[in-house]
């Protein structure tokens, strides 16, 4: 009996080993020979796997996070604003107690101010108060440009994107008059966090207007009355000879360093320059800040001639 067990259990190997030599031989043929060839890495349709966990993608962290605005100024003038809709409002114990927060809107969370760190970039100076609000809506530009008056003014920047630029922006295009500030739909920084606290509440009362074509838009403008100047280094036109009194003015600011780009430069009826003393040579001023040349512009612009 253990010999006829031996035997059985030696035929039962002998035949599994037999039909493994038989799938593994490209020569033989049958089902395994016969199955057609597949590219290198490739699964047949009854083929398994184990789940592969999918890979997370990174995702563009906007300044400030979605909506977030922090810093007293800032804050006081979004809770302020009618217009607004305000999802969460933190404050620390020490701002609710020194600020003076309107009542009838949203109910502030008191919180520590570690909290308050963690809902926004690492470093920024939030002063004990930052709340979350959905962006404003404002009038289109061209509804802006028709009701403008006759001294109107509106703020173009060819791509600006720093924020810290643009808030300070806002702030004079609010000291000065400005009935717009127009700025590419793909290079405007966040309207939130560091522009806004920058602004200091400007962002809410100055309307901002995101262009996909910012030459295009200035033909625009041009079609219905307004003067559009654009401030350029390298031409001779000195900026007090340009803006005459009771014309609607366009002003437009390029980025540091490459300036105008070549069509929105082409697109402008002028080019004119900010006049300076300072020689290009290490140690003096080449140029300047594009926040402190607009308010140079704005200025010379608002001023009686």
């Amino acid at each position: 009996m253990k010999n006829a067990s031996r035997n059985s259990q030696s035929q039962r190997k002998s035949a599994a080993k037999g039909q493994k030599m038989n799938l593994r031989s490209r020569g033989s043929k049958g089902p395994a020979a016969d199955a057609p060839k597949r590219a290198y890495g490739a699964k047949s349709h009854g083929a398994t796997a184990s789940p592969k966990s999918p890979r997370k993608r990174t995702q563009a962290k906007h300044e400030g996070g979605s909506g977030w605005i922090y810093g007293t100024h800032a804050c006081l003038a979004v809770l302020s604003n009618p217009r607004r809709t305000i999802h969460e409002l933190l404050l620390t114990e020490s701002a609710a107690n020194r600020l003076d927060v309107p009542k009838g809107g949203i109910t502030p969370q008191i919180v520590e101010p570690h909290h308050i760190d963690r809902k926004l970039p690492g470093g920024v100076v939030h002063q004990g108060i930052a709340l979350k609000a959905a962006p404003l809506e404002w009038p289109s530009l061209e509804d802006i440009a028709d009701t403008a008056p006759n001294d109107g003014l509106i703020l173009v920047l060819d791509q600006i994107s720093d924020p810290h630029n643009v808030g300070a922006m806002l702030r004079l295009a609010s000291a000065f008059g400005v009935s717009a500030v127009v700025m590419q739909t793909r290079k405007a920084p966040p309207l939130s966090g560091a522009l806004a606290k920058v602004a200091v509440g400007c962002l809410e009362s100055i309307p901002v207007c995101l262009e996909t074509n910012i030459a295009n838009t200035l033909q625009n403008l041009q079609r219905i009355g307004w003067q559009v100047t654009g401030l350029a280094g390298e031409t001779q036109l000195e900026l007090s000879d340009v803006f005459q009194p009771d014309t609607k003015q366009v002003i437009v600011m390029g980025a540091e360093g490459p300036g105008l780009r070549e069509r929105v430069r082409k697109t402008c009826d002028t080019l004119a320059r900010i006049p300076m003393r300072s020689s290009p040579i290490a140690g003096e001023a080449e140029s300047l800040n594009v926040a402190t040349a607009a308010g140079i512009a704005l200025y010379e612009a608002r001023r009686e001639k």
